[in-house]
């Protein structure tokens, strides 16, 4: 019978990891581009035609300003995310004292007729989810409250009124924040995408003017993929 030196159970060998001449990460790659921009202006290298030292160095200070700005901006969200939660939880809690002072004046079906003009859902008998559309409903709960002379009670205006005033603010703070951070987001994508290629078409301009020896040269300009998963 036929015999073989190579081991049955040899393992078969691992496929090599590629790494690409640019980082995935935001941080990494803000780093790099700048590392890079800044080694080009000293080096005898020349500008492409469509790409000067001046820009690329430009692009990766905007960009690193940009990522940041929008880091930060999704940094300011928690907190007053965490303040609408409570007053989310605050009010169904204090909604129902509103809804047992309707049926103390009325009998249940009439009292059930003035819930909407409390901006209550006779539905689900509570404030709509969506915040706001719980804006709107809490201005319509104070006018009513006053109007059924209800203001006085423990849960009327003076428990209201200024619980309103800070939820209105908040949803409106909320609101703003977010166009503001999809904004920022967008111009940091926008960036990363016009930096990226400019990145790679100074790769290749290094490739071609030094033909024997550009992998020592993408090193010196900081292009040193062991640094960085590709």
């Amino acid at each position: 019978m036929a015999t073989t030196d190579t081991p049955a159970a040899a393992a078969a060998p691992k496929p090599k990891r590629y790494r690409g001449q640019l980082p995935l990460t935001e941080t990494l790659l803000a780093s790099l581009a700048l590392t890079v921009a800044r080694h080009w202006q000293q080096a005898e290298l020349p500008a492409l035609l469509w790409l000067s030292k001046a820009d690329l160095l430009a692009q990766a200070e905007a960009y690193e300003q940009h990522r940041t700005a929008a880091d930060n901006s999704g940094d300011e969200r928690p907190p007053q995310a965490r303040r609408l939660l409570a007053l989310d939880k605050e009010f169904d809690a204090a909604l129902k004292h509103v809804k047992n002072y309707l049926k103390e004046a009325y009998d249940w079906e009439t009292a059930r007729g003035y819930l909407p003009a409390f901006g209550i859902s006779t539905a689900r008998y509570t404030l709509p989810r969506r915040r706001v559309e719980r804006v709107q409903a809490l201005a319509k709960l104070l006018e009513s409250l006053a109007a059924h002379g209800l203001a006085d009670r423990k849960y009327g205006s003076t428990y209201w009124q200024p619980r309103y005033a800070e939820y209105a603010a908040l949803v409106q703070l909320s609101l703003d924040s977010a166009g503001q951070r999809s904004g920022k987001v967008r111009t940091k994508v926008l960036g990363e995408r016009q930096l990226r290629q400019a990145l790679r078409a100074l790769i290749h301009h290094i490739k071609a003017n030094y033909p024997t020896t550009h992998n020592a040269q993408l090193r010196v300009f900081g292009f040193q993929k062991e640094s960085y998963d590709g």
